[in-house]
């Protein structure tokens, strides 16, 4: 886990914005290979394992239920693959935070963190089911710009509002799109993989306009004006 990361993770069992605070154990090169994160209001603890923020092994677990879409197990990657990706996102060329969600997705992780010095690739998968030996490969390598997520509530996202460069997943969606927005800063990038007639009728309906689609994905640009209360 990259050191400064924790600066926009949030708690996800407050009901408000807290900072989870880093305790290291041992880290290489700005890198927490092990540790823990703390909330200092709750005072719930998430382990980190080999570079892995465990959500999975902390309180905030009870409430976690694997969001449809995410469980496929990660196949062969095409060469070009990640390049795509990392161009729907809109983050081939400039710094940034992006969250990849499940195992598939996952596998491009690597590649598109060495498309920038400042870029930052969160690898959030839903259980250790999640972890194939593709899957895997990419949790346990601890490449600069990889950041692993395991288990964390699809329905409260321990980031703080406004964060996210970009957001990858593939449908169905069962994410709360309203948890995506509000983790997504003014012109961030939502790309969905074959999204289904219903992922389309809600996607419309969202903060997201579209800028790209076609028979494999969907691509939608957070707007550049948030309405405030």
């Amino acid at each position: 886990m990259f050191l400064e990361l924790a600066e926009v993770l949030d708690c996800p069992d407050c009901d408000e914005s807290v900072g989870l605070v880093t305790f290291v154990d041992r880290a290489e090169s700005r890198r927490v290979v092990e540790g823990r994160l703390g909330c200092p209001l709750c005072e719930i603890e998430v382990p980190i394992r080999r570079g892995t923020m465990r959500f999975d092994l902390s309180d905030a677990a009870r409430r976690a239920t694997p969001p449809a879409g995410t469980e496929h197990p990660a196949g062969e990657t095409a060469p070009e693959a990640p390049l795509r990706l990392a161009a729907l996102l809109g983050v081939s060329d400039r710094t940034g935070m992006v969250v990849l969600l499940g195992p598939r997705l996952a596998a491009h992780a690597a590649a598109i963190a060495r498309l920038g010095d400042r870029l930052e690739v969160l690898v959030w998968l839903t259980d250790a089911a999640d972890r194939s030996p593709s899957g895997a490969a990419v949790v346990e390598d601890l490449v600069a710009g990889v950041d692993p997520l395991l288990g964390a509530a699809p329905n409260r996202w321990p980031i703080r509002s406004g964060a996210l460069h970009g957001i990858a997943l593939a449908a169905p969606i069962a994410l709360p799109l309203s948890e995506i927005t509000r983790c997504a800063r003014p012109g961030a990038r939502l790309v969905v993989e074959t999204p289904t007639p219903a992922d389309l009728d809600a996607l419309a309906a969202s903060e997201f306009t579209e800028v790209a689609s076609d028979a494999t994905v969907w691509v939608g640009e957070r707007s550049q004006q948030v309405a405030t209360a």
